[in-house]
């Protein structure tokens, strides 16, 4: 049996804590995205991987080291061992996840600050909603099952209306489509990811 003094405090901590993971495209400027998420989270922690090189600092921004070199496949890896969802700055940043994205709620409305904020806390409850289910999935090869799993879940986005022509809002990104599956089932869940990007 393993000793509860096993367990690394810090990662009970942020597994509590984090309420989301950064990435952007190394094509895109996310700053106006970053000074957004640093005046809206003063009191709630954001990870990012530290492959990003993420120069912006403040101070409930968490740097985390790398579980892959790849930054957008060790995004995916700390959102699913930290059970929080991926905030994705900018559209152009999901195109580093396309063949990976199962399901995608559409929108043309502008949501308010405090409509995205409560559809990041959205995606956040979505992980653990569905955590156990598809890592399971992901254990026997199911990723049809993976994939009507998160079909089924952007139901929970009712409020915004869903538009096909719209730009993306959600996505549903599938770490087992991107590179070799992992060993570890820490790293095998769904991800549920918002598109964060402000008008002018």
């Amino acid at each position: 049996m393993r000793r509860a003094s096993d367990i690394d405090p810090q990662y009970l901590y942020l597994v509590k804590n984090l309420r989301g993971i950064i990435y952007f495209s190394k094509e895109v400027d996310p700053s106006r995205e970053l000074n957004w998420l640093r005046r809206k989270f003063r009191y709630r922690d954001l990870g990012v991987s530290a492959n990003l090189g993420i120069e912006v600092k403040w101070k409930k921004l968490v740097t985390l080291p790398p579980v892959v070199d790849d930054p957008a496949l060790d995004s995916l890896y700390q959102a699913s061992r930290f059970l929080c969802g991926l905030i994705l700055l900018k559209e152009r940043s999901l195109e580093d996840f396309r063949r990976a994205a199962v399901a995608e709620w559409r929108t043309k409305e502008k949501l308010s600050d405090r409509d995205l904020r409560f559809n990041l806390r959205l995606i956040d409850y979505a992980v653990t909603d569905l955590y156990l289910q598809s890592i399971e999935l992901g254990k026997k090869g199911d990723l049809e099952g993976r994939k009507k799993l998160a079909l089924e879940d952007l139901k929970r986005y009712w409020r915004v209306k869903s538009e096909e022509s719209g730009r993306v809002l959600i996505a549903y990104i599938d770490p087992l489509l991107i590179g070799p599956a992992p060993e570890d089932p820490l790293f095998m869940s769904l991800i549920p990811a918002m598109v964060l990007e402000l008008q002018e």
